[in-house]
Protein backbone atom coordinates (compact mmCIF):
# COMPACT_ATOMS: atom_id res chain seq x y z
CA UNK A 1 0.00 0.00 0.00
CA UNK A 2 1.39 3.41 -1.01
CA UNK A 3 1.98 5.67 1.95
CA UNK A 4 0.28 9.09 1.78
CA UNK A 5 2.30 12.29 1.82
CA UNK A 6 1.47 14.16 5.03
CA UNK A 7 1.59 17.85 5.91
CA UNK A 8 1.77 18.53 9.65
CA UNK A 9 0.99 22.01 11.00
CA UNK A 10 1.93 22.58 14.62
CA UNK A 11 4.35 24.47 16.88
CA UNK A 12 7.47 22.58 17.91
CA UNK A 13 9.19 25.65 19.31
CA UNK A 14 7.92 24.96 22.84
CA UNK A 15 9.85 23.45 25.77
CA UNK A 16 10.92 19.90 24.95
CA UNK A 17 8.79 17.87 27.38
CA UNK A 18 5.34 19.09 26.25
CA UNK A 19 5.96 18.77 22.51
CA UNK A 20 8.18 15.66 22.45
CA UNK A 21 5.40 12.99 22.42
CA UNK A 22 3.81 14.64 19.37
CA UNK A 23 6.96 15.39 17.42
CA UNK A 24 8.29 11.87 17.97
CA UNK A 25 5.23 10.44 16.21
CA UNK A 26 6.39 11.96 12.94
CA UNK A 27 10.01 11.01 13.47
CA UNK A 28 8.74 7.45 13.85
CA UNK A 29 6.56 7.67 10.75
CA UNK A 30 9.42 9.12 8.71
CA UNK A 31 11.48 6.08 9.71
CA UNK A 32 8.69 3.90 8.31
CA UNK A 33 8.96 5.62 4.93
CA UNK A 34 6.25 8.28 5.16
CA UNK A 35 6.89 11.59 3.40
CA UNK A 36 6.40 14.18 6.16
CA UNK A 37 6.39 17.96 5.70
CA UNK A 38 6.06 20.12 8.79
CA UNK A 39 5.05 23.79 9.06
CA UNK A 40 6.39 25.04 12.39
CA UNK A 41 8.64 27.73 13.83
CA UNK A 42 12.20 26.40 13.65
CA UNK A 43 13.86 27.83 16.76
CA UNK A 44 13.29 24.75 18.96
CA UNK A 45 15.19 21.48 19.29
CA UNK A 46 12.60 19.33 17.55
CA UNK A 47 12.48 21.05 14.14
CA UNK A 48 16.13 20.02 13.71
CA UNK A 49 15.38 16.50 14.93
CA UNK A 50 12.53 16.25 12.44
CA UNK A 51 14.75 17.54 9.65
CA UNK A 52 17.43 14.99 10.52
CA UNK A 53 14.76 12.27 10.37
CA UNK A 54 14.04 13.21 6.75
CA UNK A 55 11.11 15.59 7.19
CA UNK A 56 10.93 18.86 5.26
CA UNK A 57 10.59 21.79 7.66
CA UNK A 58 8.86 25.04 6.66
CA UNK A 59 9.41 27.93 9.06
CA UNK A 60 6.05 29.54 9.76
CA UNK A 61 3.37 29.85 12.45
CA UNK A 62 -0.17 30.89 11.43
CA UNK A 63 -1.00 34.20 13.10
CA UNK A 64 -4.79 34.10 12.97
CA UNK A 65 -7.66 31.91 11.80
CA UNK A 66 -7.58 33.72 8.47
CA UNK A 67 -3.90 34.19 7.66
CA UNK A 68 -3.44 34.85 3.95
CA UNK A 69 0.24 33.88 4.05
CA UNK A 70 -0.55 30.62 5.83
CA UNK A 71 -3.33 29.78 3.36
CA UNK A 72 -1.06 30.47 0.39
CA UNK A 73 1.77 28.46 1.95
CA UNK A 74 -0.49 25.48 2.60
CA UNK A 75 -1.86 25.57 -0.96
CA UNK A 76 1.64 25.73 -2.45
CA UNK A 77 2.89 22.89 -0.25
CA UNK A 78 -0.08 20.65 -1.04
CA UNK A 79 0.58 21.11 -4.77
CA UNK A 80 4.39 20.84 -4.61
CA UNK A 81 4.52 17.76 -2.34
CA UNK A 82 1.37 15.99 -3.60
CA UNK A 83 -0.02 16.07 -0.06
CA UNK A 84 -2.78 13.57 0.65
CA UNK A 85 -3.36 14.36 4.33
CA UNK A 86 -3.07 17.57 6.32
CA UNK A 87 -2.88 17.07 10.08
CA UNK A 88 -3.56 20.36 11.86
CA UNK A 89 -2.79 20.41 15.58
CA UNK A 90 -4.30 23.71 16.75
CA UNK A 91 -7.24 25.96 15.97
CA UNK A 92 -5.36 28.38 13.68
CA UNK A 93 -3.81 25.51 11.77
CA UNK A 94 -7.23 23.90 11.32
CA UNK A 95 -8.93 27.08 10.13
CA UNK A 96 -6.25 28.03 7.60
CA UNK A 97 -6.00 24.48 6.28
CA UNK A 98 -9.75 24.42 5.75
CA UNK A 99 -9.61 27.69 3.77
CA UNK A 100 -6.69 26.38 1.71
CA UNK A 101 -8.27 23.08 0.61
CA UNK A 102 -11.97 23.89 0.82
CA UNK A 103 -12.62 22.75 -2.74
CA UNK A 104 -9.80 20.21 -2.92
CA UNK A 105 -11.57 17.06 -1.79
CA UNK A 106 -8.60 14.89 -2.75
CA UNK A 107 -6.84 16.07 0.41
CA UNK A 108 -8.04 14.77 3.77
CA UNK A 109 -8.03 17.28 6.65
CA UNK A 110 -7.38 15.80 10.07
CA UNK A 111 -7.66 17.83 13.27
CA UNK A 112 -6.35 17.12 16.77
CA UNK A 113 -7.82 17.75 20.19
CA UNK A 114 -5.93 17.09 23.42
CA UNK A 115 -8.40 18.05 26.12
CA UNK A 116 -12.11 18.12 26.81
CA UNK A 117 -14.28 21.18 27.22
CA UNK A 118 -15.08 24.28 25.19
CA UNK A 119 -16.47 22.36 22.21
CA UNK A 120 -20.19 22.98 21.77
CA UNK A 121 -22.41 22.53 18.74
CA UNK A 122 -24.16 25.82 19.58
CA UNK A 123 -20.95 27.91 19.62
CA UNK A 124 -20.47 29.48 16.15
CA UNK A 125 -16.74 30.04 16.70
CA UNK A 126 -16.17 26.27 16.89
CA UNK A 127 -17.17 25.92 13.24
CA UNK A 128 -14.08 27.86 12.19
CA UNK A 129 -11.84 25.38 13.94
CA UNK A 130 -12.62 22.20 15.88
CA UNK A 131 -16.10 21.65 14.36
CA UNK A 132 -15.17 23.00 10.94
CA UNK A 133 -17.30 21.15 8.36
CA UNK A 134 -14.23 20.72 6.12
CA UNK A 135 -12.57 18.43 8.69
CA UNK A 136 -12.67 14.81 7.56
CA UNK A 137 -11.37 13.16 10.73
CA UNK A 138 -10.71 14.24 14.30
CA UNK A 139 -7.91 12.57 16.26
CA UNK A 140 -8.61 12.64 20.00
CA UNK A 141 -5.99 12.20 22.71
CA UNK A 142 -8.37 10.18 24.89
CA UNK A 143 -11.79 8.58 24.72
CA UNK A 144 -13.13 11.42 26.87
CA UNK A 145 -12.30 13.86 24.06
CA UNK A 146 -13.98 11.63 21.49
CA UNK A 147 -17.10 11.45 23.68
CA UNK A 148 -17.17 15.25 23.74
CA UNK A 149 -17.20 15.34 19.93
CA UNK A 150 -19.95 12.74 19.72
CA UNK A 151 -22.09 14.81 22.10
CA UNK A 152 -21.62 17.75 19.72
CA UNK A 153 -23.08 15.75 16.84
CA UNK A 154 -19.91 14.44 15.19
CA UNK A 155 -20.39 11.09 13.45
CA UNK A 156 -18.71 8.14 15.18
CA UNK A 157 -16.56 7.24 12.19
CA UNK A 158 -15.06 10.76 12.01
CA UNK A 159 -13.63 10.80 15.56
CA UNK A 160 -10.81 8.41 16.49
CA UNK A 161 -8.87 8.04 19.73
CA UNK A 162 -5.07 7.75 19.56
CA UNK A 163 -2.97 8.39 22.66
CA UNK A 164 0.39 10.15 22.58
CA UNK A 165 2.85 7.57 23.81
CA UNK A 166 6.21 8.10 25.50
CA UNK A 167 9.53 6.25 25.53
CA UNK A 168 11.23 4.97 28.65
CA UNK A 169 14.56 6.23 27.30
CA UNK A 170 13.31 9.82 27.67
CA UNK A 171 13.41 9.30 31.42
CA UNK A 172 16.36 6.95 31.90
CA UNK A 173 18.76 9.88 32.32
CA UNK A 174 16.60 11.71 34.90
CA UNK A 175 18.25 11.80 38.31
CA UNK A 176 16.26 12.50 41.47
CA UNK A 177 16.57 16.09 42.65
CA UNK A 178 18.05 17.04 45.97
CA UNK A 179 15.03 18.16 47.98
CA UNK A 180 16.91 19.79 50.85
CA UNK A 181 15.79 23.25 49.70
CA UNK A 182 12.25 22.36 50.81
CA UNK A 183 13.20 21.52 54.41
CA UNK A 184 11.32 18.24 54.58
CA UNK A 185 11.55 16.24 57.77
CA UNK A 186 14.04 13.37 57.62
CA UNK A 187 12.40 10.12 56.57
CA UNK A 188 9.26 11.84 55.29
CA UNK A 189 7.10 10.56 52.44
CA UNK A 190 6.86 13.12 49.63
CA UNK A 191 3.94 13.38 47.19
CA UNK A 192 4.20 15.31 43.93
CA UNK A 193 1.33 17.18 42.33
CA UNK A 194 2.09 18.60 38.88
CA UNK A 195 -0.16 21.12 37.13
CA UNK A 196 -0.29 24.65 35.77
CA UNK A 197 -3.09 27.01 36.82
CA UNK A 198 -6.71 25.70 36.58
CA UNK A 199 -6.69 24.80 40.28
CA UNK A 200 -10.45 24.13 40.41
CA UNK A 201 -10.40 21.73 37.46
CA UNK A 202 -7.31 20.07 38.93
CA UNK A 203 -9.16 19.49 42.20
CA UNK A 204 -6.58 21.21 44.40
CA UNK A 205 -9.25 22.10 46.97
CA UNK A 206 -10.15 18.40 47.32
CA UNK A 207 -6.48 17.53 47.79
CA UNK A 208 -6.24 20.11 50.58
CA UNK A 209 -9.34 18.67 52.25
CA UNK A 210 -7.87 15.17 51.90
CA UNK A 211 -4.61 16.21 53.54
CA UNK A 212 -6.57 17.78 56.39
CA UNK A 213 -8.02 14.33 57.14
CA UNK A 214 -4.63 12.62 57.48
CA UNK A 215 -3.30 11.85 60.97
CA UNK A 216 -1.24 14.77 62.28
CA UNK A 217 1.57 12.36 63.20
CA UNK A 218 2.25 11.49 59.56
CA UNK A 219 5.59 12.65 58.18
CA UNK A 220 4.15 13.48 54.77
CA UNK A 221 4.52 16.51 52.51
CA UNK A 222 3.08 17.66 49.20
CA UNK A 223 5.29 19.18 46.53
CA UNK A 224 3.12 21.37 44.28
CA UNK A 225 5.00 21.73 41.00
CA UNK A 226 3.89 24.24 38.36
CA UNK A 227 2.73 27.79 37.82
CA UNK A 228 -0.39 29.29 39.31
CA UNK A 229 -1.12 26.71 42.01
CA UNK A 230 -0.53 29.02 44.97
CA UNK A 231 -3.59 31.18 44.40
CA UNK A 232 -5.00 33.31 47.19
CA UNK A 233 -7.96 30.96 47.44
CA UNK A 234 -5.80 27.84 47.75
CA UNK A 235 -3.43 29.46 50.26
CA UNK A 236 -6.40 30.65 52.33
CA UNK A 237 -7.77 27.09 52.39
CA UNK A 238 -4.41 25.70 53.47
CA UNK A 239 -4.23 28.27 56.28
CA UNK A 240 -7.80 27.52 57.36
CA UNK A 241 -6.91 23.85 57.81
CA UNK A 242 -3.58 24.73 59.48
CA UNK A 243 -1.66 22.85 56.79
CA UNK A 244 0.94 25.44 55.81
CA UNK A 245 3.82 23.14 56.74
CA UNK A 246 2.45 20.27 54.64
CA UNK A 247 2.66 22.06 51.26
CA UNK A 248 5.58 23.39 49.25
CA UNK A 249 4.91 25.39 46.05
CA UNK A 250 7.76 25.38 43.53
CA UNK A 251 6.31 27.49 40.70
CA UNK A 252 7.64 26.72 37.23
CA UNK A 253 10.70 24.47 37.35
CA UNK A 254 12.90 23.29 34.50
CA UNK A 255 13.85 20.34 36.68
CA UNK A 256 10.24 19.24 37.25
CA UNK A 257 11.01 15.67 36.15
CA UNK A 258 13.86 15.41 38.64
CA UNK A 259 11.60 16.70 41.40
CA UNK A 260 8.98 14.07 40.58
CA UNK A 261 11.66 11.37 40.42
CA UNK A 262 12.67 12.26 43.98
CA UNK A 263 9.12 11.80 45.30
CA UNK A 264 7.47 8.66 46.62
CA UNK A 265 4.10 9.06 44.94
CA UNK A 266 2.25 11.31 42.50
CA UNK A 267 -1.35 12.46 42.72
CA UNK A 268 -3.98 13.68 40.26
CA UNK A 269 -7.15 15.01 41.87
CA UNK A 270 -8.73 16.36 38.67
CA UNK A 271 -12.51 16.53 38.61
CA UNK A 272 -13.17 17.05 34.86
CA UNK A 273 -11.72 18.27 31.60
CA UNK A 274 -8.70 15.98 31.37
CA UNK A 275 -7.66 13.80 28.51
CA UNK A 276 -4.76 11.43 29.19
CA UNK A 277 -2.62 13.35 31.67
CA UNK A 278 0.98 13.79 30.56
CA UNK A 279 2.07 14.54 34.12
CA UNK A 280 0.79 11.17 35.29
CA UNK A 281 2.37 9.32 32.37
CA UNK A 282 5.71 10.92 33.26
CA UNK A 283 5.28 10.06 36.96
CA UNK A 284 4.65 6.42 36.02
CA UNK A 285 7.79 6.35 33.86
CA UNK A 286 9.76 8.02 36.67
CA UNK A 287 8.97 5.28 39.16
CA UNK A 288 6.25 6.84 41.30
CA UNK A 289 3.24 5.07 42.71
CA UNK A 290 0.22 7.01 41.43
CA UNK A 291 -3.21 7.98 42.69
CA UNK A 292 -5.69 9.38 40.17
CA UNK A 293 -9.36 10.21 39.99
CA UNK A 294 -11.89 8.12 38.11
CA UNK A 295 -12.68 10.57 35.33
CA UNK A 296 -13.05 9.64 31.68
CA UNK A 297 -9.65 11.04 30.71
CA UNK A 298 -7.93 8.69 33.16
CA UNK A 299 -9.88 5.65 32.03
CA UNK A 300 -7.67 2.55 31.64
CA UNK A 301 -4.47 4.38 32.54
CA UNK A 302 -3.95 2.05 35.50
CA UNK A 303 -5.31 -1.21 36.85
CA UNK A 304 -6.67 -0.77 40.36
CA UNK A 305 -4.13 -1.83 43.02
CA UNK A 306 -1.88 -3.30 40.32
CA UNK A 307 -0.44 -0.17 38.70
CA UNK A 308 -2.11 2.57 40.73
CA UNK A 309 -5.03 3.58 42.91
CA UNK A 310 -8.19 5.09 41.43
CA UNK A 311 -10.53 7.21 43.57
CA UNK A 312 -13.83 8.96 42.82
CA UNK A 313 -13.52 12.64 41.84
CA UNK A 314 -14.62 15.29 44.34
CA UNK A 315 -14.18 12.79 47.16
CA UNK A 316 -11.62 14.04 49.66
CA UNK A 317 -12.24 11.13 52.04
CA UNK A 318 -11.42 8.52 49.38
CA UNK A 319 -8.37 10.50 48.30
CA UNK A 320 -7.19 10.77 51.89
CA UNK A 321 -7.64 7.01 52.39
CA UNK A 322 -5.57 6.28 49.27
CA UNK A 323 -2.78 8.60 50.41
CA UNK A 324 -2.85 6.98 53.84
CA UNK A 325 -2.65 3.47 52.33
CA UNK A 326 0.50 4.36 50.40
CA UNK A 327 2.02 6.25 53.31
CA UNK A 328 1.54 3.32 55.65
CA UNK A 329 2.83 0.65 53.27
CA UNK A 330 6.19 1.14 51.55
CA UNK A 331 5.91 -2.33 50.03
CA UNK A 332 2.63 -1.33 48.35
CA UNK A 333 4.23 1.88 47.04
CA UNK A 334 7.03 -0.15 45.45
CA UNK A 335 4.61 -2.70 44.01
CA UNK A 336 2.42 -0.03 42.42
CA UNK A 337 5.43 1.88 41.12
CA UNK A 338 6.70 -1.23 39.32
CA UNK A 339 3.20 -1.95 38.06
CA UNK A 340 2.84 1.62 36.80
CA UNK A 341 6.07 1.37 34.82
CA UNK A 342 5.01 -1.92 33.27
CA UNK A 343 1.57 -0.54 32.42
CA UNK A 344 2.79 2.67 30.84
CA UNK A 345 5.52 1.02 28.75
CA UNK A 346 3.02 -1.39 27.20
CA UNK A 347 -0.16 0.69 26.92
CA UNK A 348 1.18 4.22 26.46
CA UNK A 349 4.34 3.72 24.43
CA UNK A 350 5.57 5.79 21.50
CA UNK A 351 5.93 2.64 19.43
CA UNK A 352 2.25 1.81 19.89
CA UNK A 353 1.24 5.38 18.99
CA UNK A 354 3.33 5.37 15.80
CA UNK A 355 1.80 2.04 14.78
CA UNK A 356 -1.73 3.36 15.36
CA UNK A 357 -1.04 6.53 13.37
CA UNK A 358 0.41 4.44 10.53
CA UNK A 359 -2.75 2.32 10.40
CA UNK A 360 -4.99 5.37 10.63
CA UNK A 361 -3.27 7.35 7.86
CA UNK A 362 -3.16 4.38 5.52
CA UNK A 363 -6.82 3.61 6.15
CA UNK A 364 -8.13 7.09 5.44
CA UNK A 365 -6.02 7.46 2.30
CA UNK A 366 -7.01 4.12 0.79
Amino acid sequence: MAKPCILVISNYNDPVNPIRPEAEIFIGLAALGFSITVITPTQGIYPEKLRNAGCEIIDYLPQSKFDRKAIRLIKETVHRKNIGIIHAFNSKAIANSAWAIWRNKAVKLVSYRGYTGNIHWYDPSNYLSFLNPRIDYMVCLAESVREMYLKSGVAKDRAVTINKGHKSEWYDHVEPANLTEFNFEKGAVICSFVANFRTKMKGVNYLIEAVAQLPKAYKIYFLMIGEGLDTKEMLASIDAFHLKDRFRFTGFRKDASSLVKACDMSISASIFGEATQKAMIEAMYLGNAVIMTDISGNRDMVEEMVSGIVVPPKNSAALSAAISALYENAELRNKLALGALKRVTTHLSNERTVAEYKTFYEKISA
